[in-house]
């Protein structure tokens, strides 16, 4: 079969986790005997076939320009005439049984019609909430979570559903309940939802057995405030659990507050010294052999969004180790923690409950810990439901 993928970002430029699903979700096809090709918003990279030029700048400084220019941004995301031509001369020499839409955040609609316009099976996956909000997140300009949807997100709305409703993907694939039920309400995904999971690799050998009487906490994510980063640092502050360390992965706007308290009182420690009285050590971006590390050294990760997140990745990451997760009661993440682990869920944004759920933990850990398992799905079941996916999209 041969698949066209799009993709707004392509590794080695990386956002978010959509963007490396892509990627691995590439490798996996071509292994399965597959011919992959990719078109992406100015993201070079292996099996990029074709750009939709990324004007007026690359997509990942999107966050550091002005308001002024966050707005062309905006509205070239609306209608990008660039994506119509390069996507169709794309579809044309590449003759895709199938196209699969990820992010498609800057190449506009175009990206979600054109397919159906050419008669090509197409598939699309929701990673985020891009068709309902400009922002992609449902998340405010100061970085909080919206708690009703905005006249900007509900104006949205309406644009994106005109644009594409006549010309929609066959078949919508939500990465969680959550996400899929967001956009089922939309009049043309009515019947085209369906859930299929984000995959998680193996790991590649097990996490090593050792004491806990002092529990390693860890977060790996953007470094916002949506993520939750400020209510994670204060709770750790407060749970005061005497020899605990919160290990915390990743950039964004709260880098500067992450190592501010990874900083002991008297100063920063010296390279090689311990960890600072506060026990926060801010690890800056992890990827790699550096990720697996992440994971062998912690015994809980924390995934404390304060948005509606779709399906954290690291947590089926976390998941498949055996590692218990304390999860946000938001978005995706209930679906995703082991049910062992349930009892470690708290309420968004509340710091005193994610304090409260440190310290449980701390008490006893092996209440939470379950036996690893690629749950709720592994590669090979994940591209079974890929392919049903692609059949029931007119694929042949």
């Amino acid at each position: 079969m041969r698949v066209l993928l799009l993709s707004s970002l392509w590794p080695p430029a990386v956002l978010g986790g959509a963007e490396l699903h892509a990627a691995q979700l590439a490798d996996r096809l071509v292994d399965a005997g597959h011919d992959v090709g990719v078109v992406t918003y100015g993201s070079p990279g292996e099996r990029v076939i074709a750009q939709v030029p990324s004007k007026p700048y690359p997509l990942q400084e999107f966050a550091s320009q002005p308001a002024s220019k966050r707005a062309l941004m905006h509205l070239r995301d609306v209608w990008n005439p660039d994506t119509a031509s390069i996507l169709e001369k794309a579809i044309s020499e590449f003759s895709p049984d199938v196209v699969h839409s990820h992010t498609v955040q800057g190449m506009s609609a175009v990206a979600l019609t054109r397919p159906g316009k050419m008669r090509i099976p197409h598939v699309h996956t929701l990673h985020d909430y891009w068709l309902l909000c400009q922002r992609t997140s449902m998340v405010q300009r100061d970085g909080t979570a919206c708690t009703t949807s905005c006249r900007g997100c509900a104006a949205i709305t309406a644009v994106r559903e005109r644009q594409v409703r006549g010309n929609a993907p066959d078949v919508v694939l939500g990465v969680s309940k959550a996400v899929a039920a967001e956009h089922d309400r939309l009049a043309w995904a009515s019947g085209r939802v369906r859930v299929l999971y984000n995959p998680v690799e193996s790991p590649p050998e097990p996490r090593p057995v050792r004491d806990v009487a002092a529990p390693v906490f860890g977060y790996l994510g953007q470094l916002a405030a949506y993520k939750g980063v400020a209510t994670l640092l204060s709770a750790f502050k407060a749970a005061d659990i005497r020899g605990s360390r919160l290990l915390v992965g990743g950039r964004g706007p709260l880098l500067g507050e992450v190592q501010n308290a990874a900083v002991a009182p008297s100063g920063a420690a010296p390279s090689g010294a311990a960890p600072s009285v506060a026990g926060v050590e801010a690890l800056g971006w992890v990827g790699g052999n550096m990720k697996e590390q992440f994971f062998n050294e912690i015994d809980c990760l924390v995934v404390p969004s304060e948005w509606s997140d779709p399906a954290p990745i690291v947590l089926n990451e976390a998941r498949a180790r055996g590692i218990p997760v304390i999860g946000a009661e938001a978005g995706g993440i209930p679906e995703l923690v082991s049910p062992k682990a349930s009892a470690l869920l708290f309420k968004s944004r509340d710091a005193q409950a994610l304090s409260d759920r440190l310290r449980m933990f701390a008490a006893a850990p092996a209440d939470y810990t379950s036996p690893p398992e690629l749950a709720p799905l592994d590669w090979p079941g994940h591209l079974e439901g890929l392919m049903a996916a692609y059949r029931d999209a007119g694929a042949r």
